[in-house]
């Protein structure tokens, strides 16, 4: 007979943990589950440490005889879970019933968070949660990365590297870029822009809030593709009143992709692709930031390189731009976008816009180490500081993800913590990612030194009412 822990880590939430203890309660019991609830209290004197207070409720859910459990957040209420044992991780929290003005859940291939499940011994193999990520955020990152360092059984992902193995240009993040006559007009034209590249692993500037790695760009608030350190694609611009226009990707890994943006002269709104996939659109520009127009050139593989100050060097490879002054159709798009043996500067399939081709860069056509302008309207790129490489990649690139078993869950409204609009809501996130991306994940043996291993608390309070256990600690 198995019996489960349910580890809840909580402050500062009364009506939400009232809601939960009679629900949860209610519900294992109508699902004949043998269990026991923690409830792990962290008082105030620092900032919230989720993985630490799963820690201790492990250890204190194991004395209690469990042979595993769930890693439950307090404002999730099961409506139909699977609680039952498993003999490897799974995370639950996959479906939400959303709560009037409650913000949608942000759900992505590798989140982990929310509501997990681990068997004990599995747990313990991987040395627990760290114990150092203070404030919102990264402890579900390296709860997986701890995963898949220690081999525990994981599900993957394949994310189709789209485009032909070729000569490409490499972008080393730090003085490499192309420079072209911008002859881009945002004044009268409608347009398409289309970039095919492929971003390198992210290396986070510790004097930053936040990181864009630039692919395209017309300089000033930049008018940009990118890829940032919220691991999502973004396209950003500006309008007249610096107010910023975005439309962001959900979060993703590197791997090799196209993205597209179109816009509509009369509709006045951006339209932004991915893999020929329309992402979403931006809200109506009625007029773009005027010194877009009288910028001499756009640029590839940075913002702008005459900044000092966040320049956006983009670390990486880039194998194909164009710049056409009408809109493709959603056909064409989806076209090119998966094509990997035709130029663009013929029709074929359901591409038939070549003629309307303004500047047209592939990177398997240099020559005096300029990009030649495909479209022979002679605007050569000049290439600065960039490799000239064959890239070689795999048909797919491959992510481990948790295990999913699908639960549907009532969300409780609360504030929201994460990523907003496009930066992080909370100072402590950025130092969360930096330890995450710039220390751990290079130094493996971290993970060693830092868990259920290291674990030091003080234990100030403890009840017990039926099987919920109500523990107050410091830390």
């Amino acid at each position: 007979m198995h019996k489960l822990g349910v580890i809840v880590p909580y402050r500062n939430r009364y009506e939400h943990l009232e809601e939960f203890k009679t629900k949860i309660v209610q519900y294992l019991e109508s699902k004949n589950i043998d269990f026991e609830i923690i409830i792990i209290e962290q008082d105030d004197a620092k900032l919230f440490n989720r993985g630490m207070l799963l820690n201790i409720g492990f250890k204190y859910a194991k004395d209690m005889g469990c042979d595993y459990v769930v890693f439950h957040d307090v404002d999730m209420i099961p409506i139909d879970v699977d609680y039952s044992y498993t003999d490897i991780p799974l995370h639950l929290s996959t479906k939400f019933e959303i709560e009037e003005g409650e913000t949608e859940r942000t759900i992505f291939d590798e989140y982990f968070g929310g509501v997990t499940i681990f068997p004990v011994n599995v747990f313990e193999s991987i040395n627990g949660y760290s114990n150092k990520y203070w404030g919102w955020g990264y402890e579900d990152n390296d709860l997986l990365l701890r995963c898949d360092e220690k081999s525990v059984r994981l599900d993957s992902l394949k994310l189709k590297n789209l485009g032909k193995n070729k000569q490409s240009l490499k972008f080393n993040g730090i003085n490499a870029f192309v420079k072209s006559k911008n002859v881009i007009d945002l004044k009268t034209s409608s347009f398409t822009i289309f970039v095919s590249f492929y971003p390198d692993k992210l290396e986070l500037n510790h004097k930053k809030d936040s990181d864009e790695f630039t692919v395209f760009s017309i300089p000033g608030y930049d008018f940009a593709i990118s890829y940032t350190s919220f691991a999502r694609y973004n396209f950003c611009a500006f309008d007249n009143n610096l107010k910023p226009h975005f439309v962001n990707s959900n979060i993703k890994p590197n791997y090799k992709t196209n993205m597209v943006i179109t816009y509509d002269s009369l509709d006045k709104r951006i339209k932004v692709y991915q893999d020929g996939i329309l992402l979403d659109e931006t809200s109506k520009i009625n007029k773009f930031y005027k010194k877009y127009t009288i910028e001499k050139y756009f640029y590839l593989g940075v913002g702008s390189p005459d900044r000092d100050v966040i320049p956006n060097f983009f670390k990486g490879f880039i194998d194909s731009f164009a710049y056409f002054d009408v809109i493709l159709s959603d056909a064409e798009i989806f076209e090119i976008s998966n094509n990997n043996l035709e130029l663009l500067n013929k029709n074929f399939g359901k591409y038939h816009s070549s003629a309307f081709l303004k500047t047209y860069y592939d990177t398997e056509f240099i020559k005096d180490y300029k990009l030649t302008d495909l479209s022979l309207n002679h605007n050569d790129g000049e290439i600065i500081n960039c490799e000239i490489v064959n890239l070689t990649l795999d048909d797919y690139t491959c992510v481990n993800i948790p295990h999913r078993r699908p639960g549907l869950f009532k969300s409780l409204k609360h504030e929201e913590n994460g990523f907003l609009g496009n930066k992080w809501k909370d100072k402590s996130t950025r130092w969360n990612q930096l330890r995450f991306q710039n220390e751990v994940s290079k130094h493996i043996s971290l993970l060693n030194r830092d868990g259920l291993s290291t674990l030091e608390f003080y234990e100030y309070g403890c009840t017990k009412e039926n099987k919920i256990t109500k523990i107050n600690v410091a830390i």
